[in-house]
């Protein structure tokens, strides 16, 4: 089995390729557990390969040759995690929608085939939705974004139910809460920004949080996020009735939440200020603050457990020497 990982070099990129690796296997169209022979990495930056069993290509996914180079090499299962995420696309929305839409449509002409489509695994987003939200939102919830991103995402969903309406790939997409915790270095993410309230305090350094005390989001760990886009990827298309486009069940965490369950879990309170940033603030409130799935349980897919299991989780892989991806 041939599998592609496009923005393989970002945060879940990297997770889902360990992942991969030590699983070794994965479901194909017949429903069959199939060893993976081979991992395309696709990403504009990527860390040393040294499994065999990876293969690098340092390129842009917008680009013409790199289209050629995926549609030669006929991948079976496509995990598609490259984008310009909330930050950057706000500043640029037009190199997002590039990335973000355009992107996607080529890569499906790429990959695209009746006699045997690809299964296409797509992390969507929260930010989908937006306006008037009930404090739980469900997978069905009408959608209003309220960003680029949000609205590059929510675009990117019709053309992949589309493209499998038209059995070129069986599109399956996850949508995703702020992923935690980004191992840096620093980046202007959302989810970043709030990362670093448990990286800098691991690190023994002070730390400021961009949002008020109380401000609420949802949350979900890479780990956890890893294993679910992989259960939705070898879920049975039957077990999906129909429904290709599921919520990440997330748990809904303040920021005084985080605090209590650094100094719960280390014994000791972080250096943890709080400076609100203005435009951040706007991004999130847009965002709903509690993320549920009727029908993800049924897939395999789950939230985490508790904060706490996120924090033990990212001082377990700092204690390993390994990077918390």
């Amino acid at each position: 089995m041939r599998v592609l990982i496009t923005g393989a070099g970002g945060f879940i990129g990297t997770a889902l390729t360990r992942a991969l690796l030590q699983s070794g296997q994965l479901t194909n169209r017949a429903g069959e557990r199939q060893a993976i022979d081979e991992i395309l990495l696709l990403d504009t930056h990527l860390p040393a390969c040294a499994d065999p069993r990876l293969k690098p290509l340092q390129a842009d996914i917008a680009t013409p040759a790199t289209r050629q180079a995926i549609a030669q090499w006929q991948p079976d299962s496509v995990f598609h995690l490259a984008a310009v995420l909330t930050s950057a696309a706000e500043q640029d929305p037009a190199r997002a929608l590039a990335i973000n839409v355009l992107a996607l449509a080529e890569l499906i002409d790429a990959v695209g085939n009746k006699i045997a489509p690809p299964r296409l695994i797509f992390p969507s987003s929260i930010a989908v939705f937006g306006g008037l939200l009930p404090d739980d939102v469900d997978d069905d919830h009408l959608q209003r974004p309220q960003t680029s991103y949000g609205t590059h995402k929510a675009i990117a969903e019709l053309i992949l139910a589309d493209a499998t309406r038209h059995g070129v790939i069986d599109a399956r997409a996850l949508r995703l809460p702020i992923v935690l915790v980004h191992p840096g270095p620093p980046t202007q993410s959302v989810s970043d920004r709030i990362a670093a309230m448990l990286r800098d305090s691991a690190a023994g350094k002070p730390s400021v949080c961009p949002l008020r005390p109380d401000a609420k989001v949802a949350v979900v760990s890479v780990q956890t996020v890893v294993r679910n886009l992989i259960a939705l990827h070898d879920a049975e298309p039957a077990r999906l009735r129909g429904k290709r486009m599921l919520n990440q069940p997330a748990l809904t965490v303040s920021m005084t939440d985080i605090v209590e369950s650094i100094t719960r879990v280390t014994g000791s309170a972080p250096d943890i200020s709080f400076a609100p940033d203005a435009e951040l603030k706007k991004i999130v409130d847009g965002w709903p603050k509690g993320l549920i799935s009727t029908r993800a349980p049924s897939v395999g897919i789950v939230a985490d457990k508790s904060f706490d299991d996120i924090v033990l989780n990212y001082l377990s892989y700092l204690s390993s020497g390994k990077s918390a991806a």
